[in-house]
């Protein structure tokens, strides 16, 4: 056996000589989750996600997604009859900004496999545990924000009439693409008939946590946000982001980079009525914030703005200025009002309001 190398990189070559080329999903898997070089596990850089991260997701550009969200969990809490033990469960709960938003109001539980994370959470008083399975069946709602597009997922093509799998092989000490005949695991996970030239993500990993959602969801919702595609629209490309910054190659420098894609949402929704749950959307973001009282959350910030102005408070003025400015970014389609909600739920229950859309008032 030849002696495994330093790097991720260095280790991954050295697994592909020995085991043959690696499914993207497996890739994916080392890329983003090893024990020591990951992109989530790195403890010798900054932190992946957040303010001073590689990207942000929606609670750290504005406590109006937080905000908006506890909303809807108080709505969907009156829904379910106002049960006395009502559980708010996120998966990958990151660096704990969106917990500390919500975690006043319910009992709040993440669930996170990353070590630095779970640290970070514990310290923050949050509850951890590392699987939907240890938290066991459970009243109440279940939130992932940006999870399920970084599930490892399988990559299938239509090449010239044929279906092809691409796997990751390595050649002059780079890792490179090959494409090979697709594996039984990536077939069965496709939902939908692949268009001359089209290349589409599949992830068995996000179809076995729709299962997990629904083996686990006694009663209750699951709100998921994520940028997805739909049936009949085009999936995307595959891609990087470091630095804030989009980058098109995915295999230089594994652990240096967030890999992802877009959300089969259509393969999603199938799951999920598969396994019992009833389905409401997708909807954007914009949709389902302006649904859950947007305007209402910036006409309280506005007038904040207002008194601070007239007592002559201009840093507090100022402030409440940004922060309307920052908000206004979750609404925005080319950014992150542009992300898809897919709502779950139990048997029986009605549509919450954030899959209900725009309305003039919120719930």
């Amino acid at each position: 056996m030849e002696a495994v190398g330093e790097t991720l990189k260095d280790r991954l070559i050295d697994r592909i000589r020995r085991e043959g080329p690696l499914t993207f999903a497996a890739f994916m898997e080392a890329a983003l989750y090893d024990s020591t070089e990951g992109f989530y596990a790195r403890t010798d850089d900054r932190e992946p996600v957040g303010e001073g991260g590689h990207f942000v997701t929606s609670p750290h550009v504005s406590p109006a997604f937080g905000d908006l969200l506890a909303r809807q969990l108080a709505e969907a809490w009156d829904l379910l009859g106002k049960p006395d033990r009502y559980s708010v469960v996120e998966l990958g709960a990151g660096d704990g900004t969106l917990a500390s938003q919500v975690l006043k109001a319910f009992r709040y539980v993440a669930v996170e496999r990353t070590p630095g994370a779970i640290d970070r959470l514990r310290a923050g008083g949050v509850d951890v545990v590392s699987s939907l399975s240890e938290e066991g069946r459970f009243i109440g709602c279940l939130v992932a924000n940006e999870l399920l597009d970084n599930l490892p997922f399988h990559r299938l093509r239509q090449r010239e009439g044929r279906m092809v799998e691409v796997f990751v092989g390595a050649r002059n000490g780079r890792l490179v693409e090959v494409e090979m005949a697709p594996t039984g695991e990536a077939l069965e996970g496709l939902r939908e008939t692949l268009r001359p030239g089209e290349e589409r993500p599949v992830s068995p990993g996000a179809l076995q946590l729709v299962r997990e959602i629904a083996a686990t969801l006694d009663r209750g919702y699951a709100f998921l946000f994520d940028y997805g595609f739909g049936a009949g629209e085009a999936p995307g490309p595959v891609h990087a982001y470091r630095n804030h910054e989009v980058l098109p190659e995915v295999l230089e420098e594994p652990g240096s980079r967030d890999v992802t894609a877009a959300v089969d949402l259509a393969a999603i929704a199938e799951e999920a009525e598969r396994s019992g749950l009833q389905v409401w959307g997708p909807v954007t973001q914009r949709q389902a914030l302006l649904g859950l009282g947007f305007r209402m959350w910036m006409q309280g910030v506005r007038r904040g703005q207002q008194e601070a102005e007239a007592a002559g408070d201009w840093r507090t003025a100022n402030r409440l200025f940004a922060e309307r400015s920052k908000a206004s970014i979750l609404l925005d389609e080319a950014k992150l009002g542009g992300l898809r909600l897919l709502v779950l739920g139990t048997k029986g229950l009605p549509a919450p309001a954030a899959a209900l859309g725009d309305r003039d008032a919120g719930c």
